[in-house]
């Protein structure tokens, strides 16, 4: 007996080595259920930490009464029109000392310190005069050096700090759709890599084996002998002549 077979149209057709169909028809979708299969992932979290307190301040007292100190050593050791220039270098030296000593924050420049200074003295001794010429030249020199400090190195701020971390995320991947149509009265289950909808087509094609083998004819095989019939009215067969005799033919009575 031959049987029907449906197939879904949109997976069998797709197959060029199948055996074509012979023809395509639809059927009604009864549920359409999506296969639902679960990613885990690894994920890189970043956030920023809010900025620290400000840096400490520094102290400007212990640059000023170093400044005042090497001033006046320099005034001591300076002579003659000298003095002033040994004056405003003692208290440059003076000053940057006692910024070291008092805020060793860090391994700041002193570049800035010394041409700040030496601007601030030279300025100095141009407004002073006569006695007060080394007073002056020693309050620029201290007040220069403290402002080129402090323009070379600025006060900072903590950066905010960048912190990472990885997590793992889990998230849902439709892999298909397990699909169940009627066709033909019967309901047929497949898996289909999208949602078909409401319809599905189908191949519809016969599926039959190849007819049974015949049985052998009888006798097939084995040899079999004629058998003469009997003969009539008890009489032996007549004898044919062989061929070329001469005379008449035998007569059975």
């Amino acid at each position: 007996m031959k049987r029907v077979i449906p197939a879904v149209a949109a997976c069998a057709c797709a197959v060029g080595a199948q055996a074509a169909q012979d023809f395509v028809d639809t059927a009604q979708v009864i549920s359409s259920t999506p296969i639902i299969e679960r990613v885990t992932e690894p994920r890189q979290e970043c956030w920023q930490e809010p900025a620290g307190a400000p840096a400490r301040e520094r102290n400007v007292v212990a640059p000023i009464v170093g400044g005042v100190a090497g001033a006046l050593l320099g005034s001591q050791v300076g002579r003659g029109s000298g003095r002033t220039a040994a004056t405003a270098a003692g208290a440059v030296a003076g000053t940057v000392i006692g910024d070291r000593v008092a805020n060793p924050d860090s391994d700041r420049p002193v570049t800035g310190a010394v041409v700040g200074g030496a601007a601030g003295g030279l300025l100095g001794a141009q407004v002073g005069s006569g006695s007060g010429r080394n007073a002056a030249a020693a309050a620029g020199a201290i007040g220069g050096t403290i402002v080129g400090d402090r323009v070379q190195n600025p006060q900072g701020y903590a950066q905010p700090v960048q912190r990472c971390r990885t997590v793992e995320t889990t998230r849902e991947v439709v892999r298909g759709y397990t699909v169940v149509y009627r066709y033909n009265g019967r309901d047929v289950t497949t898996t289909m890599p999208y949602d078909p909808g409401r319809t599905v087509r189908v191949g519809v094609g016969i599926a039959d084996g190849p007819p049974a083998s015949a049985p052998p004819p009888a006798g097939y095989g084995t040899t079999t002998t004629a058998t003469p019939p009997p003969p009539a009215y008890g009489y032996p067969p007549a004898q044919a002549a062989p061929v070329g005799a001469t005379g008449t033919e035998p007569h059975r009575y």
